[in-house]
C-alpha cells in the first residue's frame, strides 16, 4: 500500500502521515473545495486513477469535489479523474431531483391523509447547506413523523405505489410494539422511481426529541407549491453529528456536513452544544467536531472544545472512526468488527440507560421473526433463540459472500 508522502501531498494532520496516498490526495481535494487550503491540487505520479476513484465513490464526493474545486485546480488532474467527478455531478443533480419531486409528491399524499411529517436531510438541507441540492450525495428520502401516527405513514406510502422492504414482512402486534422500541424507521422503496424512502419515528442520538415540538418550530420551506417542514436549526445541524457519528464517520460525505456547518458564523454554537447536553449527544458533538478540524483543518469554536475530563473517551471515538473511515466493507462486517462497534456506541451513548439500550437492538433482531415465526403469546421464545438465529443469519451472509 502507497502510503502518504508529506513532501508531495499536503497533510492537516501528522496521523494521516501513514494513510494510503489516494486517501491524503482525497484530502487535500476536499480541503480545496471548503476552502480550508490554498486552491492546488498535487496529483502525486504513483497514485493509480482507479484508486482515488473508489475512494471518491466510497466517500460520495465526486458531486462536491466538481463544484467546488475551482476548474483551474482539477485541470492538474487526470483527464479521466475529472471525466468520473463530472459525470458523479450530473448522476447526483438528477438523483437531487428526483428526491425533490418525490418529496413533493410524498407532501401533497400525507396532507390528504392529515398526517404531519418533518423533512430530515434531503434536498432541502442540501440546498440550505451548499447551495445546491445535487452538490450532496442524494441516498434515501428520510421523513419524520409521531410514532402513534407510523400505522398511518405506512398506509399512505403503501398505497402510493411503495413496497416496504424493512421490514420486509407484516408483523403481529407484539412485533409492531417491539420493533418501535428497537428501530428508528421503516424502509421502503418507490416501485416506479426505484428511489428509496426511510419514514422514522425517533432520530439517532436524539431519542428525547418530541415531534409535536419540533414540528412547531421547525423551518418551513415551499416547494413545488407545497409547505414543507424541516426540523428546527440547532435540532437539524445536532442530528448531522449524531447521524454521522452513528454510522463511525466511516464515508467524508458526513464530514463534509459539519465541515461546512463549523465554517458558518449564523450558527449558535452555545445553544447547539446546550441541545447537545440535553439528549446527551455531546461526544458525537467533540467527535465530529475534531475530526473535521483534524482532517479538513477547520477552525472549532470555543464552544466545541472537548474538556480535560472527556479527554480520553473523544480521543478514543475519533481513533475508531479515522479507523473505521479506511476499514473495506469486508472488514467492517467481520464478527470481531460488531464487538467492537458495540464497543464504539456504548462509548458514544451518554448515561447506562442509554448505554444498555445500545444491546437491544444487537441481542434481538426483526429478521428473527421472520425465519421464526411465532403467534404473540409466545414471543419470549425469540430471546432463548437469538443466538442460534445469529449463527444461521451470519452463515447464510458467508455463503453469499462466498
Amino acid at each position: 500500500m502507497t502510503q502518504c508522502s508529506p513532501i508531495s501531498v499536503p497533510q492537516p494532520d501528522e496521523s494521516t502521515r501513514d494513510w494510503p496516498i489516494q486517501t491524503c490526495v482525497l484530502l487535500q481535494a476536499l480541503r480545496v473545495a471548503l476552502g480550508t487550503a490554498p486552491p492546488e491540487l498535487v496529483w502525486p505520479p504513483e497514485l493509480a486513477v482507479d484508486e482515488f476513484l473508489a475512494g471518491v465513490e466510497r466517500h460520495r464526493v465526486g458531486a462536491f469535489l466538481h463544484q467546488q474545486v475551482p476548474a483551474a485546480a482539477r485541470a492538474q488532474w487526470p483527464v479521466r479523474a475529472q471525466e468520473k467527478l463530472a459525470a458523479a455531478a450530473r448522476h447526483s443533480a438528477h438523483r437531487a431531483l428526483l428526491q425533490s419531486v418525490e418529496l413533493v409528491r410524498v407532501a401533497r399524499q400525507f396532507a390528504a391523509a392529515k398526517t404531519p411529517f418533518l423533512s430530515v436531510k434531503g434536498p432541502l438541507l442540501a440546498r440550505a447547506l451548499y447551495g445546491d441540492a445535487g452538490a450532496r450525495h442524494a441516498g434515501d428520502l428520510d421523513l419524520l413523523v409521531a410514532s402513534e401516527q407510523l400505522a398511518d405513514a405506512d398506509t399512505v406510502l403503501r398505497t402510493a405505489g411503495c413496497r416496504r422492504t424493512s421490514p420486509d414482512f407484516d408483523l403481529t402486534a407484539r412485533q409492531w410494539r417491539e420493533f418501535q422500541q428497537m428501530k428508528n424507521d421503516f424502509e421502503f422503496i418507490h416501485e416506479g422511481s426505484g428511489l428509496r424512502i426511510e419514514v422514522g419515528w425517533r432520530l439517532a442520538g436524539l431519542s428525547g426529541l418530541k415531534f409535536a415540538e419540533a414540528r412547531t418550530a421547525g423551518t418551513r420551506t415551499v416547494l413545488g407549491g407545497e409547505e414543507i417542514f424541516r426540523l428546527p436549526p440547532e435540532t437539524e445541524f445536532l442530528y448531522l453529528f449524531t447521524h454521522g457519528a452513528g454510522h463511525g464517520w466511516f464515508r467524508l460525505f458526513w464530514l463534509v456536513d459539519v465541515a461546512l456547518l463549523l465554517t458558518r458564523t449564523t450558527v449558535d454554537w452555545p445553544r447547539l452544544m446546550a441541545a447537545a447536553r440535553e439528549h446527551g449527544a455531546e461526544a458525537a458533538v467533540w467527535q465530529g467536531g475534531r475530526l473535521a478540524e483534524q482532517l479538513f483543518g477547520v477552525a472549532l469554536p470555543e464552544s466545541l472544545r472537548v474538556p480535560a475530563s472527556q479527554e480520553a473517551r473523544v480521543r478514543w471515538l475519533t481513533e475508531e472512526a479515522r479507523r473505521l473511515m479506511l476499514a473495506s466493507v469486508t472488514e467492517r462486517a467481520a464478527v470481531g468488527e460488531l464487538f467492537r462497534q458495540l464497543r464504539y456506541h456504548a462509548c458514544l451513548a451518554a448515561g447506562w440507560a442509554s448505554k444498555t439500550a445500545v444491546l437491544r437492538p444487537r441481542l434481538m433482531s426483526p429478521t428473527n421473526w421472520k425465519m421464526l415465526p411465532l403467534p404473540d403469546r409466545w414471543f419470549a421464545l425469540y430471546h432463548f433463540a437469538a443466538p442460534l438465529l445469529w449463527l444461521r443469519r451470519r452463515l447464510v451472509q458467508n455463503q453469499r459472500r462466498g
